[in-house]
């Protein structure tokens, strides 16, 4: 399995689809459960992408709700694909829960639109800009953990570059490219990756500088996902948002909120600097650090 092949994405989409289904069969879950032979909670965990079904159960689902042929085919192929280990478990012994779910979905995005008030985004970092990030971090770690999050955090920027690199925005707050991480020299070569990084065709980097006046309490980031490919029934575009915590992750799914933070997304990008002043500004950083 490929780096953008995700089991994540695909039992979130598998999850998606039983539960509409379901849902125009006019069964209750814990009806169609029964009618499959499990427990009540069984199919309510599926669809909230919690267990990962057999793809015979899936089958003998897609039956009870009247779908055969090509696109019940489809929907079990997905199945087994979510069942497949993800390249990024080989990190599991410094990767929890939460954040294993975010690595995934990040893996088959199609779109990220990422703003970041604090420090540059993990998928555009140095190795050294990193490592200083987890020395610094509030719940302290040992080095052999902190070089296993390095190796994990370079591992994840695999997808940027290749043939199917997901589109990339990028609004960094001025604070994330003026903080000190790591110290001048470190930060310096952080900002000469930025302007690299911003002459990728697929890659947009705006800087939100203090004069702007404005600003957004909280970091967070857009995942848009591509449809799967015909005769999967009814695929259509997705997308979520994602927000960090100390301990912990937000996923937002509902419609209003998705639409609240795109909204937000494209209010920030309106009063940010555009590309090439972005990169004017971040190269006058770097002259200020260097002197």
């Amino acid at each position: 399995m490929t780096r953008r092949n995700s089991p994540t994405v695909k039992r979130r989409r598998l999850a998606l689809t039983l539960r509409k289904l379901r849902e125009q069969s006019g069964l209750s879950s814990s009806e169609a459960a029964r009618r499959v032979d499990h427990d009540v909670s069984w199919l309510s965990r599926i669809e909230i992408a919690e267990v990962r079904p057999h793809p015979n159960d899936v089958r003998a689902l897609l039956a009870l709700y009247g779908m055969t042929g090509d696109e019940a085919e489809a929907v079990i192929e997905v199945a087994r694909q979510a069942k497949q280990r993800g390249w990024w478990q080989q990190y599991s012994d410094v990767l929890p829960t939460w954040f294993a779910t975010y690595v995934g979905m990040e893996s088959e995005a199609s779109v990220l639109r990422i703003y970041e008030c604090q420090m540059v985004h993990g998928l555009l970092q140095t190795e050294d800009y990193a490592r200083a990030v987890f020395r610094g971090a509030p719940v302290p770690m040992r080095d052999d953990e902190i070089e296993r999050q390095v190796a994990l955090r370079m591992d994840r920027q695999t997808i940027l570059g290749g043939e199917e690199q997901p589109a990339l925005r990028v609004i960094l707050d001025e604070g994330a490219v003026r903080r000190a991480v790591g110290g001048a020299e470190v930060l310096r070569a952080q900002i000469r990756r930025l302007l690299q990084e911003s002459e990728r065709n697929r890659v947009q980097i705006q800087l939100l500088p203090f004069g702007a006046g404005t600003g957004f309490d909280g970091s967070f980031t857009i995942l848009d996902f591509p449809p799967l490919p015909a005769p999967y029934p009814d695929s259509v575009e997705d997308r979520l948002v994602y927000i960090d915590t100390l301990t912990g992750a937000l996923y937002l799914e509902r419609p209003a909120e998705v639409a609240a933070y795109a909204t937000a997304f494209e209010q920030l990008c309106s009063v940010a600097l555009s590309p090439t002043a972005t990169r004017d500004n971040l190269r006058r950083i770097a002259q200020e650090l260097a002197a």
